[in-house]
């Protein structure tokens, strides 16, 4: 599966290009940033909230963003869909994230997928590398 890098504004009218990809989730889709840095998968806890989970209830990690601030998540195991394939990870909730998309890394993604930047042609292209059952 391919997609193309989406644009965001950036300062002084100018825009940046991200791996951006939207994942289905139970109540809508959620768009997420394909981040190659980031150990695991990280979404808002209002994300966890909207999904039905108590997000304190999860295992509590300390973690570190790229400032090297640290901030504390909890994770849980929930499901969600890429490309009509649906994956069970477990992904750590905060209040702490600063930005409005998730973050989908090493531990989650590229467990089930072969994942190819093209910076040039801005898209990033996954292949699936663990049979999944299709939804």
């Amino acid at each position: 599966m391919k997609f193309n890098y989406l644009k965001l504004p950036a300062k002084e009218g100018k825009s940046v290009s991200l791996p951006l990809i939207r994942i289905g989730l139970p109540f809508s889709d959620y768009t997420c940033l394909v981040d190659s840095g980031a150990d695991f998968s990280y979404f808002d806890s209002q994300i966890g909230e909207l999904l039905g989970l108590e997000i304190t209830e999860g295992e509590q990690r300390k973690s570190k963003g790229i400032t090297g601030m640290e901030f504390i998540a909890y994770f849980h195991k929930i499901k969600y869909k890429i490309g009509g394939w649906e994956f069970e990870d477990e992904i750590d909730f905060s209040d702490n994230l600063g930005m409005p998309f998730g973050i989908l890394g090493r531990e989650g993604l590229f467990n089930h997928f072969k994942v190819c930047f093209n910076h040039s042609k801005e898209e990033i292209e996954l292949k699936q590398i663990k049979i999944q059952q299709k939804t």
